[in-house]
């Protein structure tokens, strides 16, 4: 068994969960704050999973982690894993280094801190220092802050600490979205969203507010068989709705959903009552955009609006900064709308809040 660890968006982490016990049927999963943990025989991960994926690394086992990054990479580390085992047996046996002035393989260390920081009498920058330091000693690697092979991950929370290899060369936030507004939203944090309004064959799922289409774009091609309609006011959101599709177009072709973009007000849809099944949105912080006056005046409406618009039973999935501007407009102007989940997630050091409804109007 391998034991995996990936990062997660603080806040998503059971909607993460939940994506690996149904997709990898693992029963082993351990979910904390920004992370999940879990075990898998690599016997049962596609040849394609391997390709994005990275061992879980200890400060000892050397061995396991080299071997996955090489099947991650399709390349191999100078010497290959066998040498590189020898070389960390001998260096704890006798002290003795496998440096190799001559070694054209390169490597970072990146150091991640959570937990009470009071009681770490280091930076994150002289951690990292002095962890690849014992790298270079032991196995002659050159560091290299940009144009590195490997990049090893020290996480330290509190009094523990975890030694990785990174899962891939960059995050998976980093992607699908080439034309930024001023509010893009990553789209990790777009499927999680997207994932809480369970998406199913048939469905009509619509942002009205979806700025540069962000989360109609990666629900598109995360979740088959729907239509994802994206929807706003200003013109200059649709020329980079508009770009961010003809960006993806081939995956789009592949990902057996429909994706479409109207210019309208979110406030005056048109759409015909009861006609979406879901709307899925990130709503003004009142922040970069808007204001928290404005708001208050504003979400009440827009939940009117989208409790005529959404099915009986149909699910309403938003984000926002401004959370007693929410809470107020579900006390004034809730209707139907009743709250099934609510998260408070990490944006940038913004505490937002998550919420999914449901609409429990009657049927007519």
């Amino acid at each position: 068994m391998v034991v995996l660890y990936g990062s997660v968006i603080t806040g998503f982490e059971k909607v993460s969960g939940d994506e690996v016990t149904s997709t990898l049927r693992t029963d082993s999963l351990t979910v904390g704050r920004g992370f999940i943990k879990f075990e898998l025989d690599p016997r049962r991960i596609p040849k394609d999973a391997l390709n994005r994926i990275r061992n879980e690394i200890s400060r000892i086992n050397w061995k396991t982690a080299v071997e996955c990054w090489e099947i991650a990479h399709n390349k191999q580390v100078p010497g290959g894993v066998d040498e590189v085992k020898e070389q960390m047996e001998e260096y704890v046996k006798t002290g003795v280094s496998g440096f190799n002035p001559r070694s054209l393989f390169t490597f970072r260390v990146t150091c991640h801190r959570a937990g009470d920081k009071k009681c770490h009498s280091f930076s994150s920058m002289e951690a990292a220092s002095a962890l690849g330091a014992e790298i270079n000693k032991v196995f002659g690697w050159r560091p290299d802050m940009k144009n590195f092979d490997m990049e090893v991950l020290l996480n330290v929370r509190n009094n523990s600490i975890l030694v990785m290899v990174a899962l891939n060369r960059e995050s998976l936030f980093k992607r699908n979205i080439c034309a930024f507004g001023p509010t893009t939203m990553r789209p990790t944090m777009c499927y999680c969203m997207t994932a809480l309004a369970q998406p199913s064959q048939g469905d009509i799922i619509l942002d009205p507010m979806c700025g540069g289409g962000s989360i109609p774009l990666e629900a598109a091609l995360s979740f088959d068989g729907c239509l994802f309609i994206g929807a706003d006011v200003h013109p200059k959101a649709m020329k980079r709705c508009n770009e961010n599709m003809k960006s993806c177009d081939q995956q789009l072709l592949n990902s057996g959903s429909e994706l479409a973009f109207i210019c309208c007000n979110s406030l005056r849809l048109p759409f015909s009552t009861n006609s979406i099944n879901s709307i899925v949105t990130d709503l003004p912080f009142g922040r970069k955009i808007g204001s928290i006056n404005k708001n208050r005046v504003l979400y009440p409406s827009l939940l009117a609006e989208w409790e005529r618009v959404v099915k009986p039973g149909g699910r309403l999935v938003i984000m926002t900064h401004d959370k007693r501007n929410w809470e107020r407009a579900l006390a004034l102007n809730g209707g139907n709308w009743r709250t099934t989940w609510n998260r408070l997630v990490n944006i940038g050091g913004l505490q937002a809040l998550c919420s999914c409804l449901i609409n429990t109007k009657k049927n007519l």
